[in-house]
């Protein structure tokens, strides 16, 4: 995918490293110059002062997501800080290489910690859990140790959420086989799942997951670069 392929209003996500420091910052589309390889976004301020990705040390790469639920990674984009006529700002991002899909590896595990119901087999009762986190490929939940599964069950949760600052709530019905157990000290268990079924837009969610809980590890310490 070439990055003028992005729809104008489509949104984005600048991934900033400088230093081995990563921040995450939301920017959405505005338009795009084919001839050019470039498109044209939303500038992010801090307070009224738009923020330049610029400097020595700073690499700035953007994914975004698109209509198949698929993320797409362009690396090292360069990007200049502009001022429209009317006054307004924006960013202009320049690649002439493809991007990569963005392939989120099974051991990458992004926290949720939502409580859930847990069921096995039809007509069964259902048990309280803990969803404690998720990646593309699986989950883990948490339960007490009276909860008794063995390797090869298949489980159902449903993962129930909505993000602070994106105000979109999110509504999964996870099917897994049991991969893994584990026994923890406080005498609850842990039951490592492998997916079995495709989950249409989870992708996305864990993407937007990862990026509030990387705003909110960043909090005030963001600072103009």
């Amino acid at each position: 995918m070439l990055i003028e392929e992005l729809k104008p209003g489509q949104e984005i996500s600048l991934l900033i490293n400088v230093n081995n420091n990563s921040l995450v910052f939301t920017s959405r589309v505005q338009e795009t110059l084919p001839r050019k390889h470039t498109i044209f976004a939303e500038a992010v301020f801090k307070g009224t002062k738009p923020l330049s990705f610029r400097g020595k040390g700073v690499v700035l790469d953007i994914l975004a997501t698109t209509e198949d639920d698929k993320p797409h990674l362009f690396k090292n984009v360069s990007n200049v800080l502009l001022k429209r006529a009317n006054g307004t700002f924006c960013y202009g991002f320049t690649t002439l290489a493809e991007s990569v899909t963005y392939n989120r590896r099974q051991n990458y595990r992004c926290y949720v910690g939502i409580e859930t119901y847990i069921r096995f087999g039809p007509n069964q009762a259902a048990h309280e859990a803990i969803i404690r986190d998720i990646s593309s490929t699986g989950f883990a939940v948490v339960c007490d140790s009276d909860v008794k599964f063995i390797p090869g069950n298949l489980i159902h949760v449903v993962l129930n959420d909505q993000i602070e600052d994106f105000g979109e709530k999110y509504y999964f019905h996870l099917y897994g086989l049991v991969a893994r157990i584990q026994e923890l000290e406080n005498g609850k268990v842990v039951y490592g799942c492998r997916l079995n079924n495709n989950v249409k837009g989870l992708d996305a969610y864990i993407m937007k997951k990862d990026r509030y809980r990387l705003k909110r590890r960043n909090g005030n310490d963001l600072k103009r670069i």
